[in-house]
């Protein structure tokens, strides 16, 4: 995917050079090397931020991501400064978050590369949209791809596995009458084939018996008695504590069936209409992750803190849009609390 690098270079207004593209492939083939091999969720969520932050508003990237692209660069590129070509930062990291997101997703829905998509869709479907269109498209392709990844994962994390029999059972014995089993091995691909099932029906059963409530357990009144945007925000929260792995399109409808009118809100809106709510909604996402990273928590950084301030806070979304952006991240503030979901 670094391909289209030599389509994004041309945002800096220069016709780049066979050297400035390779070198610039080099360095983002490199930089998603090191990012795929982040394996703790912060630090996972904090190079997604910066990414994002070097793609939307003004491109000027953060000092620490600057560095490292520069570093990336100047091993094929002695004389590069970022801070003389800050664009070619969000270049470089784009294209990299783009090849970390390449590979079809697997049956597990957990892997580094979710966590990546998952919070690079929050943290740029958030942001407004650019008017310069080259770099629009940049960030476009990036915002694009993560979504589609993020969707296509979640199905596929859901999808139960054919139990196969266990293998046969062999017992040996030797001539000092020690006994040796192959049990394990017979059995552990049908073992864990049971439990990855038995988990997804756990989670379907569970949210599916929230989905029948009829009244928010965060707030304690029934739903009918809650305003819309604070309801299905609310509902996005909640339900988020159910999951085991990221939301798939049907957690998304269930957090939205009490759509009604669907009025258009901004950030600072919504926080009004949620109100005399808010703590009780900052009790139930309980996670330091959104203070710390608000790029990519914008929604819940906001009723925690207070804070509208946001880059896009001022664009109007409707009602259904923030309890759909409250599930994804409610999702990543939870497991950025539990960590790694049981089978």
């Amino acid at each position: 995917m670094t391909d289209n690098i030599a389509v994004h270079l041309r945002i800096t207004g220069l016709t780049p050079s066979n050297d400035d593209v390779n070198s610039r492939k080099a360095a983002a083939t490199s930089l998603a090397a090191a990012w795929g091999k982040i394996k703790d969720i912060p630090g996972i969520i904090q190079k997604s931020s910066a990414i994002a932050e070097s793609l939307g508003g003004d491109g000027v990237p953060s000092e620490g991501l600057g560095n490292e692209v520069q570093a990336a660069v100047q091993k094929h590129a002695s004389a590069f400064l970022y801070s003389e070509s800050p664009l070619e930062v969000g270049i470089c990291a784009g294209m990299a978050a783009v090849s970390i997101m390449k590979p079809e997703p697997g049956p597990s829905g957990w892997q580094i590369v979710d966590i990546y998509t998952n919070a690079l869709w929050s943290a740029l479907s958030f942001q407004p949209l650019l008017e310069e269109e080259k770099r629009e498209n940049l960030r476009g392709e990036v915002l694009e791809r993560a979504r589609l990844r993020s969707i296509d994962s979640a199905e596929k994390a859901r999808e139960r596995i054919t139990v196969s029999d266990p293998l046969d059972l062999v017992v040996s014995i030797d001539d000092q009458k020690r006994v040796t089993t192959n049990f394990k091995k017979a059995t552990l691909d049908t073992i864990e084939a049971l439990r990855r099932n038995a988990a997804l029906d756990r989670e379907e059963i569970d949210f599916l018996w929230w989905s029948q409530l009829g009244r928010s357990r965060l707030l304690n009144r029934p739903l009918a008695t809650i305003a819309e945007g604070c309801r299905l925000v609310a509902s996005g929260i909640e339900a988020a504590s159910h999951l085991r792995r990221f939301p798939a399109h049907v957690h998304r409808d269930l957090v939205l069936r009490t759509a009604d009118k669907d009025p258009e809100l901004n950030l600072p809106e919504l926080l009004a209409a949620i109100d005399g709510d808010r703590a009780a909604l900052a009790e139930g996402i309980g996670s330091q992750a959104v203070t710390e990273y608000p790029v990519v928590f914008p929604l819940l950084n906001a009723i925690v803190t207070g804070a509208t301030d946001a880059l896009g806070g001022q664009q109007k979304r409707k009602a259904s849009d923030w309890g759909a952006r409250a599930l994804l991240e409610g999702s990543l503030a939870r497991f950025w609390n539990s960590g790694l979901p049981q089978k």
